[in-house]
């Protein structure tokens, strides 16, 4: 019996033995499974983490390349010149200039766009005093370059110089230009063309008075621009429009005792006047391009003058002695 009982026993306790490592197996089996789903979790953040900054790093990415500085640059040359008290400014590229942007001292600034030409100027009056001129030049590709100088104007001269046209002869506008000190030049367009420049002759013993002329090389009108500038950096600039024409032309004939003056002229025609020994008779041409005028003249020798006006004012004139 107690054998029997001894026997029962040792089962019992393989059977307890047996169901400890069973319940030790299964904790150390759960064990390692929340270990690998930590594992995971874990993973699963950190890939989202990677791939979040990736995105970040390529967006910030095309960013800079949108918003960088571009890789390509001009090469510019920028020189200044000074004239009185003007300060002349050259800029010279190999691409069209964006713009030039100025100021002197603290003052705001001002700005001249290039207007696609790779070679700009600016001519600046200088402050009296000590000034500093500063500069940016913008090139084709955005690029900038700065620049910096001093200039001194000690002159207190403020009257600008005075141009007159007083007279026109035929296609030549003779212009005359005064100011109270030295003239130093003048310049002339034709509307938007390009300026002509007139320096004063370093031998001319009074340079306060600058006397030229300019021909009118376009037929009908066109406006005239006239800029002069004295060696303390006054400027005075004058516009006018002038008409530009040929001088009309006209042939005599006679056909018995009637002289007959046909005169054209292809801008248009103002007045034919016919001056017999003394008499003027004037003939209207109407603005028309051919005109035929006659008179009659009695026999024996006269004095004839012919004088044609176009409708730009410009005449031709002919004098001669005629016998019938």
């Amino acid at each position: 019996m107690n054998q029997i009982l001894s026997m029962q026993s040792n089962m019992d306790d393989k059977n307890n033995n047996t169901n400890n490592i069973k319940n030790q197996r299964q904790a150390k089996n759960y064990k390692q499974y929340n270990n690998k789903a930590n594992i995971n979790s874990i993973l699963r953040v950190f890939s989202i983490f990677i791939i979040l900054f990736g995105l970040a790093l390529i967006g910030n990415s095309v960013y800079a390349i949108m918003t960088s500085t571009p890789e390509q640059k001009d090469t510019l040359n920028i020189t200044t010149e000074n004239v009185g008290a003007e300060a002349i400014i050259r800029v010279t590229g190999q691409r069209p200039i964006q713009k030039l942007t100025y100021r002197w001292g603290q003052d705001e600034e001002e700005v001249v766009n290039g207007d696609g030409t790779v070679q700009l100027e600016v001519t600046l009056q200088i402050p009296t005093g000590n000034n500093i001129l500063n500069m940016t030049v913008t090139d084709y590709y955005g690029n900038t370059q700065d620049f910096q100088k001093q200039y001194i104007n000690e002159s207190d001269d403020q009257e600008k110089p005075s141009i007159q046209i007083p007279t026109q002869r035929g296609n030549l506008l003779n212009v005359v230009v005064t100011d109270n000190s030295e003239i130093a030049y003048i310049t002339y367009k034709w509307d938007d063309g390009e300026e002509t420049r007139i320096d004063m002759d370093a031998n001319q013993e009074d340079k306060t008075r600058l006397e030229t002329s300019i021909e009118v090389t376009k037929e009908g009108e066109s406006i005239l621009t006239i800029t002069a500038v004295d060696n303390d950096g006054n400027r005075q600039t004058y516009t006018t429009p002038v008409i530009g024409s040929n001088k009309p032309t006209f042939t005599v004939n006679t056909d018995g005792n009637t002289l007959i003056v046909n005169a054209k002229d292809n801008q248009g025609l103002s007045k034919i006047s016919i001056t017999v020994d003394g008499e003027t008779q004037e003939a209207d041409a109407t603005s028309l391009k051919e005109v035929e005028a006659t008179t009659e003249l009695e026999p024996g020798t006269h004095t004839i003058t012919i004088i044609v006006t176009n409708i730009n004012g410009l005449s031709t004139e002919q004098s001669y002695t005629a016998t019938l």
